[in-house]
Formats: C-alpha cells, sequence, structure tokens
C-alpha cells in the first residue's frame, strides 16, 4: 500500500546515495594527485553528513513506510451526577442561600401587588372617589389590614430564610425610642381592635441604632404574643436607659398585662419566647425573627412576672448615650 511517506523515504536514500558518491569522487580525484590532507578532510565531512542524513532519516526507515498511528485525543470523562451531589454538598450553605435568594425574589413580585391594594385603600378611605358609609368604609379598612398582615407575613418568612442563610442586611439608624412605640402601636391596634394600647414614653430619653422597620415589626409581634396569651389590654413603656455589668448602655421597652391565669398564662409567653417555632403558626414565625433581630442589635428579650398576677415582656436596645 502505497503512502504519503513514500517519497520522502526515496528522496532521503537517493540524497545520501548522491552525496556519498559526489564526496567519493573528490576523494578518489584528490587522492591521484597526491593531496593526502585534502582527500582526508573531503572523505571526514562525507562521512559526517552521511551519518547525520542516516540518523534523521531512520525513524522513517525503520517504519517501513507504514503510517504512524496518530495519537488518540484526550477524553475527559464526564461529571456523574454523584460527583455534582458531592460537591453541593461540600458547601451546605450554598441551598439555603439559593432559597433566602429565591424567597427575595418572590417576596419582592409578592409586595408590588399588596402595595397597590395597600395603597387604593388609603385613597378610599382619604374620600379621593367620594364618600363612604359605614359599611363600606369597613370593609375597605378590612381589606386594608389585610393586605398589611400579609405583607408582614411576607417580609417575615424573607427575613427568616436571610438569617438562615446568614445574609441578613440590617439597615440601621438613629430612631428615637418614642417613634418606635408610636409605629407599632398603630400595628398592634390594626391586629387587635378589641384590645386597648397603651404606650409610655419618659422625656428626654436617648436614641437607639436600629433597623426601625424590623425593630417595629419585633415590637409588634411581642406585643401581639402578649395580648393573645393573657386576652387583656396591655401597656407599652421605655423607661430611662441604664448601664448593664459591663457600662454599656441600653433603653428597655416592657410590654405589661395582667394575666386571667398567671401561671399558666406566663409559662405559655415563656415557652413561645425560647421555643417559638414549637407551634406550626405565623407568630411563632414572627417572634423567631424578633427574636434573632433585637439580638443580632445587641440586644436581648426575657420574660419577668410581677405581683397580682402581673406579667411584664421585656426587650432592650443599645443606646448612644453612652
Amino acid at each position: 500500500m502505497t503512502t504519503a511517506r513514500d517519497p520522502v523515504v526515496r528522496r532521503l536514500r537517493w540524497t545520501v546515495v548522491v552525496v556519498s558518491s559526489y564526496f567519493a569522487i573528490w576523494w578518489v580525484l584528490l587522492s591521484d594527485d597526491q593531496s593526502d590532507w585534502g582527500a582526508v578532510f573531503v572523505l571526514g565531512v562525507g562521512l559526517l553528513m552521511g551519518a547525520s542524513a542516516l540518523r534523521s532519516a531512520s525513524p522513517l526507515l525503520r517504519g517501513g513506510g507504514e503510517p504512524a498511528t496518530p495519537p488518540e485525543p484526550l477524553v475527559v470523562p464526564p461529571a456523574s451526577i454523584q460527583d455534582t451531589i458531592e460537591a453541593h454538598a461540600a458547601d451546605p450553605e450554598e441551598p439555603e442561600r439559593q432559597r433566602a435568594r429565591f424567597l427575595g425574589a418572590l417576596g419582592h413580585e409578592l409586595r408590588n401587588p399588596l402595595n397597590s391594594v395597600t395603597g387604593f385603600s388609603d385613597m378610599l378611605l382619604g374620600r379621593v372617589d367620594g364618600e363612604l358609609n359605614p359599611e363600606q368604609e369597613r370593609s375597605v379598612r378590612t381589606i386594608r389590614a389585610s393586605a398589611e398582615r400579609l405583607l408582614r407575613l411576607v417580609a417575615t418568612v424573607v427575613d427568616r430564610a436571610k438569617l438562615e442563610a446568614g445574609t441578613l442586611r440590617l439597615q440601621q439608624q438613629w430612631v428615637a425610642p418614642d417613634e418606635l412605640i408610636s409605629e407599632a402601636i398603630g400595628f398592634v391596634r390594626s391586629r387587635a381592635e378589641d384590645t386597648s394600647v397603651i404606650g409610655g414614653v419618659s422625656e428626654g430619653l436617648p436614641r437607639v441604632f436600629v433597623d426601625r422597620h424590623r425593630t417595629v415589626h419585633s415590637l409588634v409581634s411581642l406585643a401581639v404574643l402578649v395580648i393573645r396569651s393573657s386576652g387583656t389590654d396591655i401597656v407599652i413603656r421605655v423607661a430611662q436607659p441604664r448601664r448593664d455589668q459591663v457600662g454599656k448602655g441600653f433603653v428597655q421597652f416592657d410590654l405589661m398585662a395582667t394575666l386571667k391565669d398567671s401561671s399558666a398564662d406566663t409559662l405559655a409567653i415563656v415557652e413561645r419566647l425560647e421555643r417559638p417555632l414549637s407551634r406550626s403558626d405565623a407568630l411563632g414565625l414572627e417572634v423567631a425573627v424578633a427574636r434573632s433581630v433585637i439580638e443580632a442589635q445587641g440586644g436581648r428579650i426575657w420574660v419577668e412576672a410581677g405581683t397580682a398576677g402581673s406579667l411584664r415582656v421585656c426587650m432592650t436596645l443599645p443606646t448612644s448615650a453612652y
């Protein structure tokens, strides 16, 4: 079988023959003329060139003209499904981050229509399109309260996922405690219309460095927990700032109520604060997020039982005064 290398082999062979003959003729002519040193030089050069040509052609001559087998291409085996699973399992936090991103995007999509509901409800309550009779006004207020409740629930679910993934970013700013109390009382009254909520704030309180939106929701969650557990009116009070054992200043928020069954209600509230997710309900999720948010800002939450069946849920936040 004729191959592409046959002409190359023949060309190399003829080159060796021609070069050897050329130098051999010159060696004979110089030997006849008694030029011994020139003959030896020509012979040596011819032998060196011939040996070099033969060495270069030896791989082709040994191959017998057969084509060399081309190297096999490097094949990289595809990653198996098990390898992919193990790669994801190597970073256990990645699924949590993905879930947090998914819930964040979902929360954004849900907030847009809910904000429209609350916005149009405010327009109706503001009599932009005309007067409302009492029945219509009650219906619009119910719609608005339900939309706000759903907005808070969406925010709570998203915050919980971000807390588990370690991606929650608090938008902290300096806020006066009386502003936090005023906003919280407004939300609590919309969720517990049959309960009286009273706020009391001392004068001259220093500001606290907190995430305003999430801190207000934390106060609302604690207040709703106390109301549902006690079934009575509550008082939200902020006392004068104090210092803890290491000298840091803090402001204490107290949510006080008088319990009907002091021992049982106190145990119920303590259990809901210590194990907020023990029951599958939205309030437990809200309390869990509230506790995490307050602790992330350097505060803490606990329960104190007072005299005559009273109970106090305490929440502290660091202040700028010290």
